[in-house]
């Protein structure tokens, strides 16, 4: 006998195309009890998700679904995030650029520079169009849908882009008086001070 394993799904199909998984056993009274919660909307919608990275200590933070919250709905950080697939050619192109610019700006405590893999993590805030996406989640102002990033992919006018919209002022680190005068650090700060 051929043993089948049945889940039992809701998909509201719409603009937001939230699903909503059974939980519990497959019974009439639970099957029952999901459909009238799901259409009085008293349903937690299902997201996928990577693991939450053990380490996040890059100058470009791991997104996924489970710790976008925490990442970028930060009130108190700018975020600027970029949402990509690994098999996309014009992201592979945009890394390079993409790194340099959180490289730059990684001594701003106030400033997220972060990417999320659109393929296999999903969250109701992180809506594309297409890959890659950048979106800009302003500080003190998450409520709110997150601006569209539409500028150059150089890390000129990302910058230029960032001191325009981001909600707290920042400005390039100088090099700490303990660093050897060619830091990376300051090599970098001057690398981006070239470029602009």
């Amino acid at each position: 006998m051929t043993s089948f394993l049945f889940r039992v799904i809701a998909f509201t199909g719409n603009e937001d195309s939230r699903k909503f998984f059974l939980e519990g056993e497959l019974t009439l009274n639970n099957i029952k009890s999901f459909g009238e919660n799901f259409l009085e909307d008293n349903l937690k919608p299902f997201y996928k998700s990577d693991p939450i990275p053990e380490t996040n200590d890059e100058d470009v933070k791991i997104v996924v679904g489970n710790n976008f919250d925490e990442i970028v709905l930060d009130e108190s950080k700018d975020v600027l995030l970029e949402i990509y697939a690994s098999w996309c050619g014009h992201c592979q192109a945009l890394e390079p650029t993409y790194n340099k610019l959180a490289k730059h700006l990684r001594g701003i405590d106030s400033l997220v520079i972060a990417k999320m893999d659109g393929t296999t993590n999903e969250h109701p805030r992180a809506k594309s169009d297409g890959f890659p996406t950048l979106l800009f989640f302003p500080a003190g102002n998450k409520s709110f849908d997150p601006i569209t990033v539409d500028t150059d992919r150089t890390v000129k006018a990302f910058y230029k882009f960032l001191k325009q919209h981001a909600a707290i002022p920042f400005k390039l680190q100088k090099p700490e008086s303990t660093q050897k005068p060619e830091s990376t650090q300051e090599s970098s700060n001057q690398d981006l001070k070239d470029e602009l």
